[in-house]
């Protein structure tokens, strides 16, 4: 059997059936001992969750029946054909069919002929793609993008026919493999010239001193990544640290601080001088910053457990800088969590506002006068947003916005997130 394709398929499955997010499976199968080629792995598996709800509807449009109810394991498997023959230049019309016949026969006796056939009437009918008629604009654009309606909806409303388009096609895309240079041991210059060295086509970043993009490749298996000269970090959450500014010698708070990459990159910024406390919810998750620090060189982030979302009395007044980075949709890292677009959201939006408000309140109280306050998502919905930092500004007017910036990835070239940057003014400013 074909381990690659068969991995696929366990990362799709693990997707769908057990809710894990398509970058964890991918990194636990793509390990499997009998894949050969990673690459086409995650080329398949990506490429189907960024246009399932496509697929789909032209699976169900090749069907006899289109009410026929599939396992969802035997839909998985007709996605990954009909991708291969509509999304993947290298492979032949013959081995996207046949490779899917075979996994058919190993998971689900009696539907290779069936299998076979669905596929095989797709390619009499020329890989000719079917798509529902434009009139109807939400259900067009939700299939043709393989994005759910409510939040196509969203975006519509939010930001008009253009922008939506823009978003909706970036999200079908791949997206950059961004490095942020570590100041503490080379300049980005130095990191570049090192990285050709080494092989890769490395381009400077269009929005920060920081940023290198390059196109891909096993860049943390490298000397380079080893000795701490840079981290994988997108340019957004690089220009929020350079909006931010924390100076050397100033004390930070990373409210919601896991993984770590936003205080390791506050700590470079700063010189490795001050202090960094970084406070996360999961107790579990706060040896990934210590190690990511080690491997730096940054000595100055101390890790600690708790629920941001609820006062410490100790911490009143005490920061000049405070980071919120709040739990959110999602919705500006659906290139990386293509199944992200897959959901519904309007539901789980209520619940995620009542957090991003009780943390931000909370933050507003740790800053000292004149200290600057930072709130950030790695989301494209003005809910979660703009009306959050709004209405804190509305309930704070202590608080004055300096920066308030929304990247898209179809502008930007960055994920979708959006920064604002608020200051305390001392009391004499507010009289």
């Amino acid at each position: 059997m074909d381990q690659d394709r068969h991995a696929a398929y366990l990362i799709l499955k693990d997707v769908q059936t057990e809710e894990t997010y398509s970058n964890l499976a991918v990194n636990r199968h793509v390990r499997n001992p009998g894949v050969r080629a990673p690459a086409f792995v995650r080329e398949l598996a990506y490429g189907v969750l960024r246009n399932q709800l496509l697929l789909d509807y032209n699976i169900d449009h090749l069907l006899r029946d289109p009410k026929t109810r599939l396992k969802p394991g035997l839909r998985i498997l007709l996605r990954m054909g009909l991708y291969q023959l509509i999304g993947m230049d290298g492979v032949s019309d013959y081995a996207a069919v046949d490779e899917t016949v075979k996994l058919a026969g190993r998971f689900f006796k009696g539907q290779r002929g069936f299998v076979n056939g669905v596929l095989r009437a797709f390619v009499r009918s020329g890989k000719s793609i079917v798509l529902p008629d434009p009139a109807d604009e939400l259900f067009h654009l939700s299939v043709r993008y393989s994005c759910h309606a409510e939040i196509v909806a969203m975006w519509l409303r939010a930001y008009g026919t253009e922008t939506a388009r823009g978003l909706l096609e970036s999200s079908r895309s791949v997206p950059p493999l961004t490095l942020r240079t570590n100041l503490l041991m080379i300049r980005r210059p130095e990191l570049m010239e090192a990285l050709i060295a080494e092989g890769f086509a490395p381009e400077a970043g269009r929005l920060t001193e920081t940023a290198v993009c390059l196109d891909g490749g096993e860049i943390l298996s490298g000397d380079l990544y080893r000795g701490g000269f840079f981290s994988v970090q997108d340019e957004s959450s690089q220009l929020a640290v350079q909006l931010l500014d924390p100076r050397p010698g100033d004390c930070l708070l990373d409210l919601c601080a896991a993984p770590g990459g936003k205080s390791c990159a506050a700590a470079e910024h700063m010189m490795n001088r001050g202090n960094i406390c970084s406070y996360d919810i999961h107790a579990e998750k706060l040896h990934r910053i210590s190690d990511e620090a080690k491997r730096l060189g940054i000595a100055i982030i101390e890790t600690s457990a708790g629920d941001s979302s609820r006062y410490d009395p100790t911490l009143d007044s005490v920061a000049d800088c405070v980071w919120v980075d709040a739990p959110c949709s999602g919705l500006g890292v659906v290139r990386r969590k293509p199944e992200i677009k897959l959901q519904p959201f309007k539901k789980k939006e209520e619940a995620l506002r009542k957090i991003q408000t009780e943390l931000l309140a909370v933050a507003g109280k740790y800053v000292r006068q004149e200290g600057r306050l930072l709130y950030t998502t790695c989301t494209v919905n003005p809910a979660e947003n703009e009306e959050v930092t709004d209405a804190f500004l509305a309930a704070n007017p202590e608080y004055k916005k300096e920066e308030q910036v929304q990247l898209l990835p179809s502008v930007h070239g960055t994920d979708g997130f959006y920064i604002c940057l608020m200051r305390r003014q001392n009391d004499q400013c507010r009289i």
